[in-house]
C-alpha cells in the first residue's frame, strides 16, 4: 500500500509497518497514530525518538524491555504501564508501526 503524507510517500506492508524506515518523519508518524485515533503528544514522541535512536544506532528495532526500562528510569514508576497508556495496542502493534519500524520478525506478540 503507498500512502502520501503531505510530501512525503511511503509504503507499508500489509500489516501496516513502514516498507522503509528511512520514509519516516513526524508527519508519516501522525498519519500512522490518526489510523488508530492517536494524537501524538510529548510523552509519545519522547518513546518515538528513542526507538528512532536506537535504530539508527543498532540498525533493528529496539526491544520493549528496553523502551519499558527507559521510561522506568525517566519517569518513575511502571515503565510498562506507560508504554502501555500511550500505545494501548501494545508496542509492536502501535508503537513500532508508529516509529517506523518494520515488523520485528523475530517477536510473535506485542
Amino acid at each position: 500500500m503507498t500512502a502520501q503524507a503531505q510530501t512525503a510517500k511511503y509504503q507499508t506492508d500489509s500489516e501496516g509497518y513502514l516498507m522503509d524506515p528511512s520514509d519516516w518523519n513526524e508527519t508519516v508518524a501522525q498519519e500512522l497514530a490518526d489510523k488508530y485515533g492517536i494524537r501524538l503528544g510529548p510523552d509519545h514522541w519522547e518513546v518515538l525518538y528513542f526507538m528512532r535512536d536506537y535504530f539508527e544506532q543498532h540498525h533493528i528495532a529496539v526491544d520493549a524491555r528496553f523502551v519499558i526500562k527507559f521510561l522506568s528510569e525517566k519517569h518513575g514508576g511502571s515503565g510498562r504501564e506507560r508504554l502501555y497508556k500511550l500505545f494501548p495496542y501494545g508496542y509492536m502493534q502501535q508503537a513500532c508501526k508508529i516509529a517506523g519500524m518494520r515488523r520485528p520478525r523475530a517477536w510473535s506478540t506485542g
